[in-house]
């Protein structure tokens, strides 16, 4: 089981607990603070969410002097209460071992200690889950335990999103070394160290629309070595495809086969490392769809001009802490003939704007795809709406300039080599050879990423789709 947080309250808990690792202070307390925690229940990707961290106040942290610290019952009792009110999973204890730099790990007293915590914190909330965190100065260690278990069970690993993507291991050691990449991924190590690497080949990537753009990035995924690319795509190749989906064949429009279907049997075909897996379904606005892409580490959108899925992997980012990067093309024509074509690539993380914050999610554009589309042709006739759907450019060079964008983006935030922090949406003007670095900030009020948005709930929050209807 993983724990991820956002960058933003990782550096919060750091401050936290940095009087620990002062290094002017002979004898350095002992520090700490509370996670409350959602959770993702997923079976490929379990992981506790950090929802908000909860601060410690005068009188809440006890014996800090003495090697050892505690938490008061006032603290424990405000963090219960914060765990009822929001529906969230539980929450983790964190303290420090000042004494600790690259190596840490649970003492005697804690071994002694948070069974019984953790026995009266199950009395209190016998459906929660309650654990611990220790931190050294560059180390961590996490362990939980679960309803029934005598045991705990040691958490694999930390997750920060934020403007980079930080992999953190919580079994009390640095990072190991990473292994040099196979032969056929070397020359990219001028741009992609080989620990980046190490990482890519562990990610379970998701891509959401396998046409033009989709089809490019599942083939950039592939050619970087990802791990593992889970596919979500409902639509058939048909004629109108064939010159922008790769892959594609006429046989394959001929017979209807699935996107889908067709790009992971090429893939596969090519010999490399990357497994490809096509998710049943494949429209995310169906709830046991949308919810597969629970179990995915980052999230590529390429929906064309469909805000319904935009707003469902907007929400997926923050409530889940997935990072997601959206890609879209534009070409502005008036009387006159072409005056814009851009490609566009946003990416979407906790502590950044949402896409309903910049303007690229309507929600009465949601609202109208997921009409029926008699109804929907009606609403538009009779002017109930101003947003009218239009068709999204088909043109495959400009989708290719936006997959690539993406795929550099993904390597960035693995290993920086662009501007920190990465701007809300960078736009590409190819009529003008111009980029444009735009940038926004989260609505205090929006109900996706703002201060009472999405963030961390995990599954206690419902996603903005269709439920399924048992047969």
């Amino acid at each position: 089981m993983k724990l991820r947080m956002s960058g933003h309250d990782y550096s919060e808990m750091r401050g936290l607990t940095s009087i620990s690792f002062l290094e002017n202070l002979t004898f350095p307390p002992e520090a700490g603070c509370l996670l409350l925690v959602g959770r993702k229940d997923h079976v490929a990707n379990q992981s506790l969410l950090v929802r908000e961290i909860l601060a410690p106040q005068d009188g809440d942290l006890k014996e800090q002097a003495h090697g050892a610290i505690t938490f008061s019952n006032r603290y424990l009792r405000r963090a219960l209460l914060g765990v009822r009110e929001l529906g969230l999973a539980g929450f983790l204890t964190v303290h420090t071992h000042p004494g600790c730099d690259k190596d840490v790990g649970f003492s005697p007293y804690d071994d002694s200690n948070d069974p019984e915590l953790m026995q009266n914190l199950y009395e209190l909330q016998p459906a929660g889950i309650f654990g611990s965190l220790v931190l050294g100065k560059r180390a961590a260690a996490g362990r939980v335990w679960l309803p029934g278990q005598n045991e705990p069970v040691m958490l694999d690993e930390l997750v920060v999103v934020g403007e980079q993507l930080e992999f953190l291991p919580l079994n009390g050691s640095l990072q190991d070394s990473q292994p040099d990449p196979s032969e056929i991924f070397d020359r990219s190590l001028a741009l992609t160290g080989k620990g980046a690497l190490a990482r890519l080949s562990r990610m379970r990537v998701a891509v959401v629309g396998a046409s033009g753009t989709g089809s490019v990035i599942m083939e950039l995924l592939q050619r970087a070595g990802v791990g593992e690319i889970v596919v979500f795509e409902f639509d058939i190749v048909q004629d109108l495809n064939l010159n922008r989906i790769l892959h594609s064949r006429q046989c394959d429009a001929d017979a209807g086969v699935n996107k889908a279907t067709r790009l992971a049997e090429a893939l596969n075909e090519a010999g490399l490392p990357t497994g490809v897996t096509v998710i049943e379904g494949g429209d995310i606005t169906n709830e046991r769809v949308a919810l597969e892409l629970r179990g995915c580490d980052f999230i590529f959108g390429c929906v064309d001009n469909r805000d319904w899925p935009r707003l469902v992997m907007t929400e997926v980012a923050y409530q889940y802490l997935i990072p997601y990067i959206d890609l879209g093309t534009e070409i502005g024509i008036d009387d006159i003939g072409i005056q814009s074509l851009d490609s566009r690539v946003s990416y979407v993380a906790p502590g950044r704007a949402c896409l309903r914050c910049s303007g690229i999610v309507s929600e009465e554009q949601v609202r109208l795809e997921g009409l029926e589309p008699d109804e929907r042709s009606r609403v538009l006739a009779m002017g109930y709406s101003k947003d009218i759907p239009l068709s999204a450019p088909a043109v495959m060079d400009l989708n290719m300039r936006a997959a690539s964008y993406g795929m550099l983006v993904l390597r960035h935030l693995l290993q920086p080599f662009l501007d920190v922090p990465l701007p809300t949406h960078i736009k590409e003007g190819l009529t003008n050879y111009s980029i444009k670095r735009i940038r926004q900030h989260p609505l205090p009020d929006c109900h996706l990423c703002g201060s009472r948005g999405r963030l961390g709930f995990g599954d206690a929050v419902r996603l903005t789709v269709r439920r399924d209807i048992p047969s």
